[in-house]
């Protein structure tokens, strides 16, 4: 009986020793994780500030931990594997090792990613080429960069003096605090998944709102693009409108030119017909003025004769009465060819002052018909200029759009020619051409805003040169990044070859002043 009751309290006290042990390397593991934590970031901020050195010995001392505690293929080591990669890309020049850590960190966690400060042309090569890795063949990479483990601790020594020390205190006293204290734990234990679900809850409700967010500013970036390109209409139309007044302007300027003109000619024969009737009166008013003269001379004889034959008998009164009635009706005629030459004389000023205001008018008519030929003259000039910018640019947009000529060899299934850099707001002009052998029928290009979630999607289209081009809009230029891929299809719309993916896009950054340097290939 005493036996038996020794081996029970010997089973019992066994128990109680592998649940301090678990417990035990349950703390240990939860240690070791927020070390590994540790030291990615620290390797991270390391890598940020230029010392290499460094960086690669944290990451060697974050893949011998990782090792000794069973975490190799916890999903914070695939961080580390890609910072290890950047480091052997980058630093090193190591592309085939860069691309084995690149493989590792993808096999741990598919859903991985190069960080975008890292994510130069190199890496993002490695890491597409590293998707394609068959796991299998990669071996252990931790043989050549590990660091040396470090002193295995004494916890076998410790484990085993209290597994010596609870068998010495069999007691039920210690019985009682180990239940108490395996109720406390899992009280405790019960708090935290409360708490890790609630943070949980809380982390997917901001997932929520976040994807929420993107969705409401992509619904406002579309309204925008909408806006813009309502107002480029009304813009267009308002322009066509001008020019049309501007063309109905000139049509009403060529008119009255046209009426001016027969004005002016009219006025021209006018004055010509006035002068003709002057010269026509200066010859009527010679022969009238010799007639008076002659007429005055005639008087002064007649009185000679009247003023001789006074004493003269009545046959001489009679011929003096006759004559006198005689000089009456040359005085008559005399004062009549006075008035019509006084009558002459003033058409003759009357005519002279048309003759001048007429002059007067044609002046300041030939003066308006020079002023509007000059503005007509302006208005062409300016027509001209217009149209001859549009043509310019419109010649240089289409250049640019058809890009230079193909390269004589096509190294990647698809090849873009893309710069590294964009100014803001200007035209994207995208080229890409597939591999002769991969079957491509339709190129399909995705791009997006940095920080954007949906890509925008765009089909190719044959230059004559061979090129697939489109032209990105200066509007939809903005951010800080674009990201873009390309995919070729065959015949069936199958899928056949890509250049970047959506999980691993290509990058363009968004400058705010002018380019520094075009032409980068991919």
């Amino acid at each position: 009986m005493h036996v038996a009751k020794r081996i029970v309290s010997l089973v019992f006290v066994s128990s109680l020793l592998m649940l301090g042990a678990a417990r035990h390397a349950a703390a240990d593991s939860k240690e070791a994780m927020e070390q590994l934590k540790a030291l990615s970031q620290s390797a991270a901020a390391s890598y940020q500030d230029g010392d290499f050195d460094k960086t690669k010995n944290q990451l060697q001392e974050a893949i011998a931990l990782a090792k000794e505690n069973g975490l190799s293929s916890n999903r914070m080591m695939a961080q580390v594997y890609i910072l290890f990669g950047v480091l052997k890309i980058n630093e090193h020049k190591d592309t085939d090792a860069g691309v084995k850590y690149f493989a590792k960190a993808i096999d741990i966690s598919p859903a991985v990613k190069i960080p975008p400060t890292m994510a130069t042309k190199a890496v993002k090569a490695a890491f597409a080429k590293a998707e394609d890795v068959d796991p299998a063949t990669l071996g252990d990479l931790n043989e050549t960069e590990a660091a040396p483990a470090k002193k295995q601790s004494k916890k076998d020594a410790a484990k085993e003096a209290a597994a010596e020390k609870a068998a010495a205190a069999e007691q039920e006293k210690q019985e009682k605090a180990e239940r108490a204290s395996a109720a406390a734990a899992e009280k405790k234990q019960q708090e935290a998944d409360r708490k890790q679900a609630e943070a949980e809850k809380k982390q997917a409700a901001a997932e929520r709102h976040r994807s929420d967010a993107e969705n409401t500013k992509l619904v406002e970036d579309l309204a925008q693009a909408r806006v813009s390109e309502s107002q480029l209409k009304v813009d267009k139309d308002k322009l066509k409108t001008q020019l049309g007044e501007a063309k109905g302007f000139m049509a009403q300027l060529e008119k009255e030119k046209a009426a001016k003109d027969k004005q002016i000619e009219a006025a021209n024969a006018k004055i010509a017909q006035l002068e003709k009737d002057k010269a026509d009166r200066d010859a009527k008013l010679g022969p009238a003025g010799a007639k008076i003269q002659q007429l005055e001379k005639d008087k002064a004889e007649k009185d000679k004769q009247i003023a001789a034959l006074t004493a003269s008998d009545k046959k001489e009164r009679e011929a003096k009465e006759a004559l006198q009635k005689e000089k009456a009706e040359r005085d008559k005629q005399l004062t009549e060819t006075k008035a019509r030459v006084a009558q002459l004389e003033k058409e003759k000023a009357e005519r002279d002052k048309q003759i001048a205001s007429l002059s007067a008018s044609d002046k300041k008519e030939r003066e308006s018909r020079e002023k509007l030929e000059k503005t007509m003259a302006d208005v062409a000039a300016r027509e001209r200029e217009r149209r001859s910018k549009e043509l310019e640019d419109r010649k240089e947009k289409e250049k640019l759009a058809e890009g230079g000529e193909l390269p004589g060899h096509i190294r990647e299934p698809v090849t873009c020619d893309l710069p590294d850099e964009v100014p803001a707001g200007e035209d994207l002009y995208v080229h890409c051409v597939p591999q002769p052998g991969v079957g491509a029928k339709v190129l399909a290009f995705y791009y997006r805003s940095g920080g954007m979630a949906l890509y925008n999607a765009v089909t190719l289209e044959r230059s004559r040169k061979g090129w697939y081009v489109t032209t990105i809009p200066g509007g939809r230029v903005s951010g800080k990044l674009i990201h873009y891929y390309v995919e070729a299809r065959d015949g069936k719309e199958k899928v056949v070859t890509t250049n970047g993916k959506a999980t691993s896009p290509n990058v363009i950054t968004v400058k705010s002043g002018g380019l520094t340097k075009a032409g980068g290939k991919r």
